[in-house]
């Protein structure tokens, strides 16, 4: 797991494998950043080949949680694969998800 800033936007470039120990470690990054500040999130899943069913819920605590404290969360580079996880359940619905980092990172200014 990579985590850099672009602007005003953290971006979180998952590894491999995104199962039970990498879910626990991000759901823990998420709850620190927002109890610091409102934040902008990108995950980027880019590298991503595989998730299991905590590392998605993993993804809806974060947008819960950003959302609660009035920031915003995309979803960056899923493959294929990852999509139709997504859309299976319904994370597609409630958090929006791009091709790659940079159009995720465009639509924050929009």
């Amino acid at each position: 797991m990579e985590i850099l800033k672009r602007n005003d936007v953290t971006v979180i470039t998952m590894d491999d494998r995104f199962d039970d120990a990498v879910a626990r470690t991000l759901k823990g990054m998420i709850q620190n950043m927002c109890e610091q500040t409102t934040i902008k999130l990108v995950i980027d899943l880019s590298k991503t080949n595989f998730i299991d069913s905590t590392a998605n819920g993993a993804l809806v605590y974060s947008w819960r949680s950003v959302k609660k404290n009035n920031g915003d969360m995309k979803i960056a580079g899923p493959s294929s694969h990852l999509k139709s996880l997504f859309r299976l359940t319904r994370l597609n619905t409630v958090v929006e998800i791009f091709d790659d980092v940079e159009a995720a990172l465009k639509s924050f200014s929009n």
